[in-house]
């Protein structure tokens, strides 16, 4: 563990092993080149390019005939949200172990090309991006003075996708990730401001089944799904689109999760314990009628069926399970009043 955050606090530059074909059938040159590091002001990780799929939005184009052979659809690079919340998640909890005499190393540290050190408690670290993360990923209501690229913001009250990407569009670009980094760091989030970006996800991303991974006024939605398009358009040829609308169900357990988070502080509590049962109603039914009693991959638009979804998948049942643990939990614990 401590290796893996010194390597990356250190950064690390290199090319893949055995770069090419045999390892890749269709990403291009440049995709095999890999830098990782941890930005010293913000602290918030950083990789890959837009040659590369750099997170689970792994999509590589495929397709000669659609000119899409070694496009990512999502390459993600930069400083992706939910990677940062995990950042924040991993620093401010090997702190804690720290002070309880459960993990000797206090940090990490980086040597400069000088001979000079640069050393942060993991205590420092989780607060460095605790500080920053509002300020660079959070999208304002209203028009802002603290906009970074107001010409790129096509919606507002959400948290941004990216920092840093090389496509700058990308970065604010309206997916399901958000709400994954609210569940897993709910910490670095503003409650009011969470909530309305929640409010959005709700509105404009939730799916009977599963959550859309883009929002549908974004130029490149594409809500359906089929792996076998041999046409010639970029946008759904080879599955371009796997990770641009179609709905994900494991995303639904985070956003759920991200719900109950900030519900007490945003006088939401009982209502939204109701909410998430409710919510749960349709996936009630799915497990039902399944021959396989799981949950699939994904679904289509709507909720429609897709042919190229894994009929039952491990993290789709995880993540509302976890989701219903909670509100059990929660349920449990209180009355419930708001």
């Amino acid at each position: 563990m401590q290796e893996a955050l010194d390597v990356h606090f250190q950064g690390l530059v290199f090319r893949e092993r055995n770069a090419g074909r045999a390892i890749d059938a269709h990403m291009s040159d440049k995709g095999f080149n890999v830098q990782i590091g941890i930005d010293p002001e913000t602290g918030f990780p950083f990789g890959g390019n837009d040659a590369n799929c750099g997170t689970w939005m792994d999509k590589m184009g495929s397709s000669e005939a659609a000119g899409t052979r070694g496009k990512p659809a999502t390459p993600r690079d930069g400083s992706a949200v939910e990677l940062v919340a995990l950042a924040y998640s991993v620093a401010s909890w090997l702190a804690a172990q720290h002070r309880a005499a459960r993990f000797p190393y206090p940090g990490v540290a980086r040597r400069h090309r000088d001979g000079s050190l640069t050393a942060w408690t993991y205590a420092q670290w989780a607060e460095r991006i605790r500080h920053n993360f509002e300020r660079y990923f959070w999208v304002s209501a209203a028009p802002s003075a603290a906009d970074l690229r107001p010409d790129l913001v096509h919606r507002r009250a959400i948290y941004k996708d990216t920092h840093g990407a090389t496509r700058p569009w990308a970065d604010y670009q309206l997916r399901c990730n958000f709400s994954v980094a609210m569940a897993i760091a709910p910490e670095i989030f503003d409650p009011k401001h969470a909530w309305l970006a929640l409010d959005n996800v709700e509105r404009l991303l939730l799916g009977p089944l599963g959550v859309k991974t883009l929002d549908p006024a974004d130029w490149a939605y594409r809500g359906d799904y089929d792996n076998s398009n041999n046409s010639d358009d970029p946008n759904i040829a080879h599955g371009f689109n796997y990770h641009q609308g179609p709905e994900w169900v494991w995303p639904i357990g985070y956003y759920l999760l991200a719900r109950l988070a900030f519900a007490k502080e945003n006088g939401k509590y009982a209502k939204t314990v109701a909410a998430t049962y409710a919510t749960l109603a349709p996936l009630v039914a799915e497990l039902r009628s399944s021959p396989w009693r799981g949950l699939p991959e994904l679904t289509n638009a709507g909720g429609a069926y897709c042919k190229d979804s894994c009929r039952t998948q491990a993290w789709s049942a995880a993540t509302v399970l976890e989701a219903l643990r909670e509100a059990e939990a929660l349920r449990n614990a209180r009355t419930l009043t708001d």
